[in-house]
């Protein structure tokens, strides 16, 4: 007789249990998925406020805290460690953050096709906000601030406006868009820097044509820090026909204009004994002597970053209430970016070959 060729039925072979391991990444694995999905609804309601571009709080904050302290300091008063708090004084610091906030969701609706291509300030140009809602937020934002600086004071309330005025139409808006004019695009960033200098001083007192000679070491800086900012977006904004100061002047043309701007904010911050600009000058050097004779999008990055914290750090030296809220903003903003799309930023941290 011949042989049965049927195979064995799968009963007859003896079923593997699952590895340990494996089943302790099942049960491991499947409450952290939930946990992410819980977080994902719990930070969704936050792409509304960081249509704002919290990140770009810093330097607004810098610049108007640099104004505050230099009341003091350039009117004879040595202010160092004041932990003094005043809810007054919050409330205009929170009025002018989303006063600005309100000019940045201007910018990213009239820049939604370079975003695509630059790859970032993705909320609007991809619909997580639909542009008429960002819109509506940005208008009544404006409005509500601008209403609360009338009724406060009205020198604040003329730097504040100047601000929307010079940072969300003129530069975003027809028939001038000053950004997408290399230098007009440069001059603008001047003047909102000088404006929010202005306003930090007048929160702080009177007198403001003092203030204007002071800030100069401070806009010098913010000149040196905003020429660069057009550099890593280059590519981009050359595929939308954009003429930005860097596409104009060129990558070594623009690094040139942004170490000589420092060297100046350092010798005038020794000229008029202000430690604060002085000391993140001197900090910053050696980042833009690196980024002259090495001119890479890494070490740019490196130049725009860090001389941003080492200012707000000396700042803190005055007002360390600032420390908490630069603290805040930037792990706030890290749990958003890396919990919501898996994005690493903000960071100081940049890679070579990520960025070149």
């Amino acid at each position: 007789m011949k042989k049965s060729t049927a195979k064995k039925s799968p009963k007859s072979q003896a079923a593997k249990p699952a590895p340990p391991l494996k089943k302790f990444e099942s049960f491991v694995e499947k409450p952290k998925a939930r946990f992410k999905a819980l977080l994902q609804k719990i930070l969704k309601p936050l792409d509304y406020l960081f249509i704002f571009r919290p990140t770009l709080f810093f330097p607004v904050w810098i610049m108007s805290v640099a104004g505050y302290a230099g009341f003091y300091r350039f009117n004879g008063e040595l202010v160092w460690w004041d932990w003094s708090f005043d809810p007054l004084i919050l409330v205009n610091f929170l009025a002018i953050t989303v006063a600005a906030g309100a000019t940045f969701i201007i910018n990213q609706l009239q820049d939604i096709e370079t975003d695509k291509l630059n790859r970032k300030l993705f909320l609007i140009s991809e619909n997580y906000v639909q542009p008429h809602t960002a819109r509506l937020i940005a208008y009544y934002s404006i409005a509500i601030t601008l209403v609360f600086f009338l009724l406060y004071d009205w020198q604040i309330f003329v730097t504040m406006a100047g601000v929307v005025l010079v940072w969300g139409y003129l530069y975003n808006c027809k028939p001038f868009v000053w950004k997408d004019k290399p230098v007009l695009g440069m001059v603008d960033n001047v003047a909102s820097g000088l404006l929010l200098y202005l306003t930090g001083w007048a929160l702080a007192g009177y007198g403001q044509w003092k203030a204007f000679w002071y800030a100069v070491p401070y806009l010098t800086a913010w000149l040196a820090v905003s020429a660069l900012t057009t550099i890593p977006d280059m590519k981009g904004d050359q595929q939308t026909q954009k003429k930005t100061f860097a596409l104009q002047f060129g990558l070594k043309g623009t690094i040139w204009l942004a170490v000589v701007c420092l060297a100046i904010s350092f010798g005038l911050g020794m000229y008029f004994k202000d430690p604060v600009i002085s000391l993140a000058a001197l900090l910053s050097a050696p980042l833009y002597l690196i980024m002259l004779f090495k001119p890479t999008v890494a070490w740019v990055l490196r130049s725009i970053r860090y001389p941003m914290l080492f200012i707000a750090l000396a700042l803190c030296t005055i007002f360390p209430w600032f420390f908490v809220a630069i603290l805040g903003n930037f792990y706030l903003s890290r749990i958003y970016y890396v919990n919501r799309f898996n994005l690493n930023y903000p960071t100081f941290q940049i890679e070579e070959e990520q960025h070149d």
